[in-house]
């Protein structure tokens, strides 16, 4: 016996339970696998900003050497670069740039050799091993390092 409304034979329309169920875990599935992508490509666009900014700092600095004939001295030691280059502000650099986040490490800025040299120093999200031009060891948790000499 077939069930019937106003004589019209009942016809079951939609999905079942199952095909429900096997369509959202493939869309889960295509989701987290873009989302992994997505993180990644933040860190390494994170990690190209600190880049730049180091060599925009290094560029500042270097036009500061050419005209005082010594580079902004901190005694040898580590600093926040908010501390030390505050004097390339405005007229070598417009700003001083800040980490673009992700690790939380903030640039880190050292004289060398009497003033006659400097290193700058940040942390790369991405980095498996320590890049450095600088003539002085990195501090721990840093591992992207623009020195000169």
């Amino acid at each position: 016996m077939r069930l019937t409304i106003n004589h019209k034979p009942l016809i079951k329309r939609g999905f079942t339970l199952l095909e429900l169920l096997v369509v959202i875990t493939i869309i889960g599935l295509l989701s987290s696998v873009g989302l992994a992508s997505y993180t990644r490509a933040q860190a390494r666009a994170r990690d190209a900003k600190r880049q730049s900014d180091l060599t925009s700092l290094r560029n500042a600095l270097e036009i500061y050497y050419a005209e005082m004939n010594v580079y902004v001295n901190t005694g040898g030691a580590w600093q926040d670069i908010t501390t030390p280059l505050t004097a390339l502000v405005p007229t070598y650099i417009k700003v001083l740039p800040a980490d673009p986040g992700g690790a939380g490490l903030v640039y880190r800025y050292r004289s060398v050799s009497s003033q006659q040299g400097y290193c700058l120093e940040a942390n790369l999200e991405t980095s498996t091993a320590t890049q450095t031009t600088c003539t002085v060891a990195l501090q721990s948790g840093y591992d992207y390092g623009i020195g000169n000499p």
